[in-house]
């Protein structure tokens, strides 16, 4: 008698260097003055990054999708004549105050990573405001079917102590960031997605 799994995509876990947050903080610049400066109150705000001589991209990001495809494969069936390769299409940074979210939602990509650089609140705290009524308050969650069609999730309870955190996930998969409330500090996170190259054709199929 034997147990087989059955295949299911997972992700990749990983905490970013001193360096390379430092580089990612450098992208960003002053929070003050993409907030309080430009609109005169505490607001969020969505910053497109540009990642300068592809560093990010060579040094972090691509080992962690070298690593993902090694362990998984790639999350989509193959419809094209050609392989391709990947690289970074979109890169920001989301500087949110407190009660801010992002509903449920996918990325038309391949792979979609997030970092988290801030996180001024304990999520422990966070659900304890209002016990039963906020179980997730500012978590970030994913949300997938396992084989039997059952909607699962997976949620990290965020804390200081996950700073420097990057996940790579397939960007098909839903995810939700819950909003905090107990500061008014911000919670810093960069994101973005890898895709397939249109300028990049490699061998037939």
């Amino acid at each position: 008698m034997e147990c087989k799994n059955l295949p299911n995509h997972g992700y990749v876990e990983g905490v970013l260097k001193k360096s390379e947050r430092e580089y990612l903080w450098s992208l960003i610049g002053d929070l003050d003055g993409l907030t309080e400066k430009n609109y005169g109150m505490k607001v969020s705000v969505q910053k497109q990054l540009e990642d300068k001589d592809n560093y990010f991209t060579n040094t972090v990001l691509m080992p962690y999708v070298q690593t993902y495809v090694n362990t998984y494969g790639v999350p989509f069936l193959t419809n094209t004549t050609h392989g391709h390769d990947l690289c970074l299409n979109r890169f920001w940074a989301r500087i949110s105050k407190d009660g801010d979210y992002q509903s449920i939602h996918d990325h038309q990509s391949v792979f979609t990573f997030v970092i988290w650089l801030k996180i001024p609140f304990d999520g422990n705290k966070e659900r304890s405001i209002q016990p039963n009524f906020r179980p997730e308050a500012g978590d970030f969650c994913l949300v997938y079917t396992d084989t039997t069609g059952q909607i699962l999730k997976k949620s990290w309870i965020l804390t200081p102590e996950l700073e420097g955190t990057i996940l790579v996930f397939p960007s098909r998969i839903n995810h939700i960031v819950y909003p905090h409330f107990s500061t008014d500090d911000y919670r810093v996170a960069v994101a973005g997605d890898v895709s397939l190259s249109s300028h990049n054709p490699l061998n037939e199929i």
